[in-house]
């Protein structure tokens, strides 16, 4: 497997308004998600692949509520510590992956509890366990 490089570039971030609403699609069967407290994780494998032999990295979302975070100065500190978190911890996939980070608390979380969360849920990701379809969560 090739060495994950320690960054977060534009490559690794969802851009595209096509992917993010087939993201949070509930109609298909391919999107799954979980919750790790206080990240709700959204992703999806993508199916075309024609290079079986290359690894990949997943395309990301953060996201944090403006209706809980009125302060634009508190959603931005909470982005800013997932961001951190994922980046030093992210992992390769052997296929392509889209995954959004829902950030669910009602309060703002010190570092090391965000980046214990996004750890189980990259853990949770890459073996595939017990993650639900999204037209099956509740929320």
């Amino acid at each position: 497997m090739a060495e994950v490089k320690n960054t977060f570039g534009k490559d690794e971030k969802i851009k595209s308004t096509k992917v993010i609403s087939a993201l949070f699609d509930r109609n298909s069967p391919s999107n799954q998600s979980f919750l790790v407290y206080p990240i709700k994780v959204v992703y999806f494998f993508e199916e075309n692949v024609e290079n079986q032999t290359e690894t990949f990295l997943p395309k990301t979302l953060i996201s944090v509520s403006k209706k809980k975070f009125k302060r634009a100065v508190d959603r931005n500190l909470i982005k800013r510590r997932l961001r951190e978190a994922y980046r030093q911890n992210k992992k390769s996939f052997d296929r392509p992956l889209n995954v959004a980070f829902i950030y669910v608390a009602s309060d703002i979380l010190p570092f090391e509890k965000l980046e214990l969360a996004i750890k189980n849920c990259l853990k949770r990701i890459k073996t595939g366990k017990s993650a639900t379809p999204l037209n099956q969560a509740t929320e």
